[in-house]
Formats: C-alpha cells, structure tokens, sequence
C-alpha cells in the first residue's frame, strides 16, 4: 500500500502544478508587467496541452516500461516548474507551462496505470481512486498552500518547491516502484471507438462538466 500512497503523493504534487496559478495569477501579471486576463492564458495553454497532447504522447511511449516512463516524465515535470520559476518573458512562460502540461498528463496516466497494476488483488479500483484523491486535494489545499506562500515571498518559490518536491519523489519512485512491463498499445483510432460509445461518453461528458 505504501506504493499506492506514494503513487498519491506523486499525483498531488502534479495537480498543485496545474492548479496552483489560478490563486496567483495576479502575482504572475505584476511580475511579468501583463494583464491579469494574459496571465490566465497560462492556465487555458497547459488545459489544452494537457488534454490534446497527452492521449499522443501515451501512445508514443506505449512500449516504455511505466515505472521508467515515470521517472522520464517527473525528471521533466521537475526541470519545467524550476525553469518557470527563473525564466522571462511571458512568451517563455508560454512555452514552459505547455511543456509542464505534456509532462503532467504523461505523469498522471501513468500513476493510474501503476496503482491498478500495483495494487493488491481486487483493490484496484480503491487504490486508482486514492491516486485520483491526490489529484482533487491539490485543488483543495494546494491553490490554498500557494497564494499563502505567494502572499509572503515570490511566487517563483512556488514553482521552485515543485521542481525540488519532484525530484525527491522521482528518487523514491526509483527505490519503491517496481519494473512495470509496458501493456500491448492499443491504436488511437481503437482508442476512439470507446468514445463514441454511450455510456463512456456519457461518464466523459460528467467529467467535462464538472472539470469546467
């Protein structure tokens, strides 16, 4: 179970990267000498990189062992949110949100690909629920944690503590997580047929709603 947690703490870590510019956006536009409205578009450019570009990067590492995809994925994640936290420019800013955003979706199929392959028999769907869980606390308490921190030093601290909180993680997921053999890709046009069907795309359309 301790992998499960970890697996967790791994997906609050990434959720906190998504979420916790919508609490400061006012810090990044004075900062960055840009409207408050501008600033948000570094939200609206990581949602659509991480909706559109995570379905093909999957794909494209469908062969990659999980547990090294993982560490692939967080080594990323890691250099981005320090990257974000020292770079100029909103433009740059641009490019390093869509790139944090690529590496955040990558990260968060792959936790919920090794919660159910590590999870005890008959506990997968607990255990992928768990991973979820992280995910939704960052909204929670990570937008919270982060317009305090922003209230009292530089936001930039912010995006440093993502990075370093990565790179801790990515060594235990090196020493707690096991090999985990790449499944057999499933083709994105096979993919897309489960979309059409009613009952998935009814649970997709919940989602949609809820997420926006």
């Amino acid at each position: 179970m301790g992998k499960i947690y970890l697996l967790a703490v791994i997906s609050f870590l990434n959720g906190s990267s998504e979420y916790v510019i919508a609490g400061i956006l006012d810090k990044v536009a004075e900062s960055s000498n840009i409207s408050v409205s501008s600033a948000g578009q570094l939200i609206t450019v990581f949602s659509i990189a991480f909706g559109a570009g995570t379905p093909f990067l999957i794909a494209f590492t469908s062969k990659l062992d999980r547990k090294k995809l993982l560490v692939y994925a967080l080594t990323v994640f890691s250099v981005v949110n320090i990257l974000i936290a020292t770079i100029t420019g909103y433009e740059m800013l641009i490019v390093a949100r869509i790139i944090s955003a690529l590496s955040a979706g990558v990260i968060q199929v792959t936790l919920l690909t090794l919660a159910a392959v590590l999870a005890a028999p008959g506990k997968q769907g607990s255990s992928i629920a768990t991973v979820i869980m992280g995910n939704s606390t960052a909204l929670v308490i990570g937008v919270p944690i982060g317009r305090v921190v922003a209230s009292h030093y530089d936001w930039n601290l912010i995006f440093i503590g993502l990075g370093v909180t990565g790179l801790i993680l990515l060594c235990l997921a090196l020493l707690i997580i096991p090999k985990v053999v790449a499944e057999k890709a499933v083709p994105l046009r096979e993919q897309f047929k489960f979309i059409v069907q009613p009952r998935i795309a009814a649970a997709l359309l919940i989602t949609l709603i809820s997420l926006a």
